[in-house]
């Protein structure tokens, strides 16, 4: 059984990826310096971050980091949109609420089961034989995720996993602080977001000076601080600016 361990240089390499999230380029969908930081920390082939609506078989957005061109041919679409929902896999959000758990498509399928499916037909068009995928929460119907690819080779180990899973959380919030910036959202600090997403689930500031460890004034006045950052009155007025586009999950 393998061995599920981090080290201090695991642990530098993942902060060091997650600074990377700050830096995104203005067509970025999704930062590419962290992208290349994240396939060396867990090496891969290829990492992309997707937006789609797969009920309506549509992509909205991608972000890839690969050196290599494929031509995807006539029908690829059809073909994508197959192996995401014929075998139960690419879809498993969508099948399960879990929009958390981090998983490899060789949880499900064996070797041989992917040759024969939809899923494996497509990891020939696009020269892939192992996969990882790590969902965002979604909006709506929109799906979000970032997937890592390696073609021939070893499939990602648990301790890879374990990794994703560590780093999940921040990479999630790399998007949301993308957003907000587009969306022209004044920053606010990482204290800030958390004391307000517990405010947009209903919680009051007793029970946030509870969950927080602090004083119930120093709640009163971290509030009174973003309602100045964000130029707002209320606790309904901050949440609906601090976070108009993405889930509060």
């Amino acid at each position: 059984m393998e061995q599920l361990t981090v080290t201090e240089s695991d642990l530098r390499r993942i902060f060091d990826v997650i600074d990377l999230g700050q830096h995104a380029g203005p067509d970025e969908v999704y930062p590419r310096g962290l992208m290349r930081a994240l396939a060396e920390l867990i090496p891969a082939d290829d990492v992309t971050f997707q937006v789609s609506r797969p009920l309506d078989r549509e992509f909205v957005a991608s972000e890839e980091v690969t050196e290599q061109h494929v031509d995807l041919g006539e029908g690829w679409e059809d073909l994508f949109w197959r192996s995401y929902w014929n075998d139960g896999v690419c879809s498993r959000p969508q099948r399960t609420g879990d929009y958390v758990s981090v998983w490899k498509v060789s949880d499900y399928l064996s070797a041989r089961q992917v040759a024969r499916s939809a899923i494996g037909e497509w990891f020939r068009v696009v020269g892939v034989r192992s996969e990882i995928a790590v969902p965002f929460p979604p909006s709506g119907s929109e799906d979000r995720r970032l997937l890592l690819f390696r073609g021939p080779g070893r499939d990602f180990t648990e301790r890879e996993r374990l990794l994703l899973r560590m780093l999940r959380p921040h990479l999630v919030e790399v998007y949301r602080d993308l957003e907000r910036r587009r969306a022209g959202i004044p920053d606010l600090t990482s204290r800030q977001l958390e004391l307000l997403r517990l405010v947009a689930e209903g919680h009051s500031n007793t029970q946030i000076a509870r969950r927080l460890f602090v004083a119930e004034g120093t709640v009163r006045k971290h509030l009174e601080n973003i309602y100045e950052r964000l130029g707002v009155t209320s606790r309904t007025a901050a949440v609906a600016t601090a976070f108009p586009l993405a889930e509060i999950a």
